[in-house]
């Protein structure tokens, strides 16, 4: 789900998953951490996410509908 916007994350009750294409870092986000305000339509990429490991721009996004899948995806390696 690579479309996800500031907006969609701001209005979630969950943080969402991103996992970097380049070297496979995964990390769970929060609104806060990425300012996202509702309203702001723009996607992650605009917003200008980069993998704070490798400096990629290449991410996969998951929105997560529970905190199991939160766990899950932690863990998931």
């Amino acid at each position: 789900m690579v479309g996800l916007t500031l907006h969609d994350v701001a209005t979630g009750t969950r943080p969402v998953g991103i996992e970097c294409e380049r070297c496979i870092r995964r990390v769970v986000v929060t609104a806060a951490a990425l300012r996202a305000r509702p309203g702001d339509r723009r996607t992650l990429e605009q917003a200008g996410v980069v993998c704070g490991k490798c400096g990629s721009r290449a991410f996969a996004v998951t929105r997560f509908l529970s905190e199991a899948q939160v766990r899950s995806f932690i863990r998931a390696r």
